[in-house]
């Protein structure tokens, strides 16, 4: 169940050294990806575990936002899920969009070209923060979505790692949902990629067990603080906050919440879920409704 606690008056942790380490965190994750897809090409989840391994765990001991181990329970179903569930959800994926190509909308390609590439970068994250927040609320919202984005959610721990525990159901949906429209509007596949670089990073940033509230960025930019009210046993707060990156479309469509003086505790959903990697990948066809 919630337990939501009150942002006492004397607990007020020093930002300054959690927004240098924010932007070191987001250099060095970039750079580390820069060199992978650029040298051998061997980027892939255990790529996506060193980042958490060596930048993101030091950080959670640091500056934690609740007490509790690094190896806490469950932490091995969630390495599983980054591994092998990132190979079930994607593999499907990849050998498919290649044949997506001639859906390109050529005339819109050919506009987008001609942008800056400053401006493709922004026009191409702007389209994906909008199709990301709809995936995610349909994932909400209907029910036999859920029950495979329910997986998801179930962790009563969040950390670096808890964001990887996710249904391939429910990720190669995700996929499809945001990727074949970009594809249509005639962004470049391999533009994709590097977005999906930067989800996979920030998906792990914004789950971790960090107390940073960071309020100069509050509605400009989806933090820690605001993704974990996402993740809250409450379902009434739960089904808001669906935006990956951007707050903006949650303040347009009615979904937003960031209150001033409490902070999210309490994690998880009301309905049983396995302890086992199996378990979880076989649940949500079980179950009728798990909303």
């Amino acid at each position: 169940m919630q337990n939501l606690h009150s942002a006492g008056p004397n607990k007020k942790p020093n930002h300054r050294h959690g927004v240098i380490a924010h932007l070191m965190l987001l250099f060095l994750a970039i750079a580390y990806y820069t060199y992978l897809q650029i040298s051998e090409g061997q980027e892939g989840p255990l790529s996506f575990l060193v980042v958490g391994l060596f930048i993101l765990v030091p950080l959670e001991r640091l500056m934690p936002r609740h007490a509790q181990r690094i190896l806490r329970r469950g932490l091995h179903v969630d390495l599983l899920h980054a591994v092998l569930t990132g190979l079930l959800a994607y593999l499907p994926v990849m050998l498919v969009f290649p044949f997506l190509e001639p859906i390109r909308s050529q005339p819109l390609a050919a506009s987008i070209a001609e942008l800056p590439v400053i401006s493709q970068i922004a026009l191409a994250f702007l389209a994906q923060e909008f199709l990301i927040y709809w995936g995610h609320r349909f994932s909400h919202e209907i029910p036999i979505l859920w029950r495979f984005h329910s997986v998801h959610h179930s962790s009563e721990k969040l950390d670096w790692l808890a964001g990887e525990r996710r249904h391939p159901v429910d990720g190669a949906l995700m996929a499809f949902f945001v990727g074949i429209p970009l594809l249509f509007l005639g962004f470049d596949l391999i533009d994709l990629l590097w977005l999906g670089v930067f989800n996979s990073l920030w998906d792990m940033t914004i789950h971790a067990n960090l107390r940073w509230r960071l309020r100069f960025m509050k509605g400009l930019w989806v933090t820690t603080e605001y993704h974990h009210w996402h993740h809250v046993a409450d379902k009434e707060i739960r089904n808001r906050n669906y935006a990956g990156a951007l707050p903006v479309f949650d303040w347009l469509f009615g979904t937003y919440y960031l209150p001033k003086d409490k902070l999210p505790d309490g994690y998880g959903i009301d309905t049983p879920m396995p302890n086992s990697y199996l378990g979880q990948l076989t649940q949500p066809f079980r179950l009728v409704d798990r909303r």
